[in-house]
Order: structure tokens, then C-alpha cells, then sequence
């Protein structure tokens, strides 16, 4: 790939405070690199032509159409936004999965590159948030042709739609950085991890919407960022804010940046201790 590799930290570890700037300035230093990772995801994803872009769109599209069939014959109410704010859902929900779930495997599944040469592992996990974010924003224009369909326009909203996707991505990164730490130890993990994110799918309101749970419990249920990050989407997009307020917003946006900013101390901290068991 011939990448620009920096290797400025191999000799020491920055404290906790500046971790983060250090983080960055590996990033900077190593960005040649970190496109070339992106790239490389790319390419394996969509197969270096158009066609792998269609064929990723046929899971969301899926089981848009499998819940969509589902809910009618449970709810027996029609409803013509129900396909948009299930395929938001699925989308957001996805993004957020996939970056923690691939960030987890990240040191163990690249064990022969990290072993061949020395690079800022951050750079590796980072390139995951960095692929996701266009894989998304590549995702969300199969929203569009039902948006025409039901002559809706993107509201005054529409900035939380990037707020929702950049944020869910950066939980992900933060917890993914946390597991990939843990994983190189205990490999079990991946199992674990799989069977959380499957729970929460269920529980972060892809195919329902946050009207449906009882007042009392609104709180509760927006203590979880992606249920909030869901919603904020399917504002972004129809204009409806419902039950959701900026205070819900503002709380799930603070607590993926500091799950994200934990993410990098811990592993800036424990990843060479971690690389020596791959």
C-alpha cells in the first residue's frame, strides 16, 4: 500500500490528559495510511464496482420489508411512514453496530499486519469509524426514493441526521477500543458482544417508535444514546420531534463523547501490553 507510517509513540505513553491530542496527532501524522485502510474496507465491501453498493443495500431493505409486513399484521394500521422510520432505524442501529462489533476484532483480525510493522494501532480502529461514516452516508440515499414517494422533504431538522450518525459511530469507536483491549484476552467476547448488540437492536426502537413507550418510562429509555440517536433521524428527515427534546439530545451526544474519549485512554494505555498476546 506503500503507507506513510509514523512511529513518534513507540517509546512512550502519554498521560491520561493528553492522550486524546496525542491520539489525533497520531492520526494526522498516519493519515496516508488511514485512507489506505479506509480504501482497502471499501473495496471489500462493494467488490470495486457498483454492483457490491446495491447488494449492500439489500439487508436493510430486507428487513425494512420483513418488520413493515410484520407490524401491519400485529398493529393492523396502516401507516405510510412506517418503511422510512424502520429503514432509519435499521440504518443508524447498523452504523453503531458495526463499528463496535468490527472494532472488537480489530487488533486479533489484523494480528499479521500489526506483527509485520510497527504503526500507531489507533490508526487501524480508527479507519473502521472512518469506513463506517461513508458506508452510512452511502446507505441513507435509499431513503430518498420513498421520500420522493411520499412527497416528504427533509426538515428544518435535518442537521441532527449527521449529529445522529457522526455520534452512534463514535460510541461504537469508544466502545470497540475498550473490547479490543479485552478481546486479545479473552476471545469469548465476540460472543458476548454479539449477543448484546442483538439485544439492543430489539431495544433501541428500530422498528417501533418512542411515542409507544409509556410516559413514565421515556427517561429510561433515552438513557440508551443509539434509542435517542434513532429518533433523532426519523426527526431529522419527517419533521416530527415527538416525545424527544434537547435535553435527551444533549445528554446521549456527552456520553458517546466521553465513551469515546475513555476509549482512547484506554487503549492508548494497555494496547502494547494487549499486542503481545495476539
Amino acid at each position: 500500500m506503500g503507507p506513510e507510517v509514523s512511529v513518534t509513540d513507540s517509546c512512550s505513553r502519554p498521560g491520561i490528559f493528553a492522550t486524546p491530542s496525542h491520539f489525533f496527532s497520531n492520526l494526522r501524522q498516519n493519515r496516508t495510511l488511514l485512507k489506505n485502510l479506509i480504501s482497502r474496507d471499501f473495496k471489500n465491501t462493494y467488490h470495486g464496482h457498483f454492483l457490491g453498493y446495491i447488494w449492500s443495500l439489500l439487508e436493510p431493505l430486507a428487513f425494512t420489508g420483513i418488520f413493515v409486513i410484520v407490524l401491519l399484521i400485529l398493529r393492523n394500521e396502516p401507516d405510510d411512514l412506517m418503511p422510512l422510520r424502520i429503514m432509519l432505524g435499521i440504518l443508524i442501529y447498523s452504523a453503531f453496530s458495526k463499528t463496535t462489533s468490527v472494532s472488537t476484532v480489530s487488533l486479533t483480525r489484523n494480528s499479521a499486519l500489526i506483527q509485520q510493522i510497527y504503526f500507531p494501532r489507533e490508526v487501524l480502529i480508527s479507519s473502521i469509524a472512518g469506513f463506517q461514516m461513508i458506508k452510512l452516508i452511502l446507505s441513507l440515499f435509499i431513503v430518498v426514493p420513498y421520500m420522493i414517494y411520499a412527497s416528504l422533504y427533509p426538515s428544518h431538522y435535518i442537521f441532527l441526521l449527521p449529529v445522529a450518525g457522526i455520534c452512534a459511530i463514535l460510541l461504537g469507536n469508544g466502545l470497540g477500543m475498550i473490547f479490543a483491549i479485552i478481546h486479545v484476552r479473552f476471545r469469548d467476547l465476540e460472543q458476548i458482544i454479539t449477543l448484546m448488540i442483538r439485544l439492543g437492536f430489539y431495544l433501541s426502537g428500530v422498528f417501533f417508535s418512542a411515542e409507544l413507550i409509556p410516559k413514565a418510562y421515556i427517561p429510561a429509555y433515552f438513557l440508551n444514546p443509539v434509542a435517542v440517536y434513532i429518533e433523532m433521524s426519523r426527526t431529522a428527515i419527517t419533521g416530527e420531534i415527538g416525545v424527544l427534546d434537547s435535553t435527551y439530545i444533549l445528554q446521549a451526544v456527552i456520553s458517546s463523547i466521553l465513551v469515546y474519549i475513555l476509549g482512547m485512554i484506554v487503549f492508548k494505555r494497555y494496547e502494547r501490553k494487549a499486542v503481545l498476546y495476539l
